[in-house]
């Protein structure tokens, strides 16, 4: 792990960069998502189909308007010698470590209803190294940010009970339960 903090800058939607954030971030995410919670295993396909699939994916979220996503970068092990800022060098440099991502969406208030328009956090992950690193609280810092930048009066996210660190560094961020969602196995016929 390198002894610089990471920078969170702003995740291009060109092919390359989503490429990149999908193999080194999206797909240890759900991979490590899916050793905490059951419920996220993963299909057994090769590695490039989770690439490929998310590549579209991430694309067309970021079109929307709403939507932004965050990378935190840190110049790579190594690296130390050429003079690459994880601030401003391009995402694909070979030289930086893609070390979290942050993804948020705007949820409008419809009109009948009277709450803030929310901003969702859809995924937030910090690489094992750099967990405890206040890296996650730098995102949700970012969040608010975001949040601000929309108009939005609130954050909202989605947690799976069974994620306890996650549970409990949310709570501790000051998110409070407001829903519970529930599922049901339809056996088919």
């Amino acid at each position: 792990m390198s002894g610089d903090r990471p920078a969170i800058r702003r995740l291009p939607s060109d092919e390359e960069a989503l490429r990149r954030y999908a193999a080194d971030l999206w797909l240890p995410y759900n991979r490590d998502l899916a050793d905490a919670v059951g419920a996220h295993d993963l299909a057994d396909w090769p590695e490039e189909r989770f690439v490929e699939r998310h590549v579209e994916f991430a694309r067309n979220q970021l079109d929307d308007s709403g939507s932004r996503g965050w990378v935190a970068a840190t110049a790579a092990d190594g690296a130390a010698d050429a003079a690459v800022d994880p601030a401003t060098a391009d995402v694909t440099d070979p030289d930086l470590d893609l070390v979290g991502l942050l993804m948020t969406s705007v949820d409008a208030c419809p009109d009948p209803f009277d709450r803030p328009d929310r901003l969702v956090i859809g995924e937030i992950y910090v690489a094992a190294p750099y967990r405890g690193t206040g890296l996650a609280d730098r995102f949700v810092e970012r969040a608010v940010a975001d949040a601000r930048d929309h108009g939005c009066g609130q954050l909202r996210l989605d947690v799976d009970v069974d994620n306890e660190r996650a549970v409990a560094f949310y709570e501790r961020t000051g998110f409070d339960e407001y829903r519970k969602q529930m599922t049901m196995a339809v056996d088919p016929e």
